[in-house]
């Protein structure tokens, strides 16, 4: 019994170090072309206006409650971390929530941004889940679609 357990034991290894060597992948391999993803080359940076933010112009959404495109460089504003999101510095503004955008005012986050997890908190305290500005506020770009769009 203890010569078949160890016979068994001894060919399940071998079999477990036969199964878990990997196989070397070039990158040319990976992709759905016939030159792999590596040859696609990646799109230009955006070109930030000049100005300062919030003399920027609004970009218009793709669609009805996007969350808004950033029309101004956040290199400087990043990274947002639990301690620092300079992000609130502008856009925590309250009492002016609501308000339509003013070209040189700061624009306020939605009223959805606040009152806690479940929006029963406090009215005037940013919710935790909408403190990472950048999980949803994309800076803009002008790359070109991959795949069409028909959306």
């Amino acid at each position: 019994m203890k010569m078949k357990i160890l016979l068994m034991s001894t060919v399940l290894t071998a079999v477990g170090f036969v199964g878990c060597q990997t196989a070397a992948v070039h990158e040319s391999d990976v992709g759905i072309g016939a030159d792999g993803v590596f040859s696609d080359p990646s799109p230009k940076m955006y070109d930030y206006p000049m100005e300062e933010a919030g003399k920027s112009d609004l970009i218009s959404r793709s669609y009805h409650d996007a969350p808004p495109l950033v029309p101004h460089t956040v290199e400087e504003y990043l990274p947002i971390t639990m301690d620092t999101n300079e992000c609130m510095e502008c856009h925590d503004k309250p009492k002016i929530r609501g308000r339509d955008y003013v070209k040189g005012e700061k624009l306020a986050m939605s009223s959805s941004h606040y009152g806690g997890f479940a929006g029963t908190g406090d009215k005037n305290e940013v919710s935790g889940s909408m403190y990472t500005c950048s999980q949803c506020h994309a800076p803009a770009s002008d790359a070109k679609p991959l795949v069409e769009n028909t959306f």
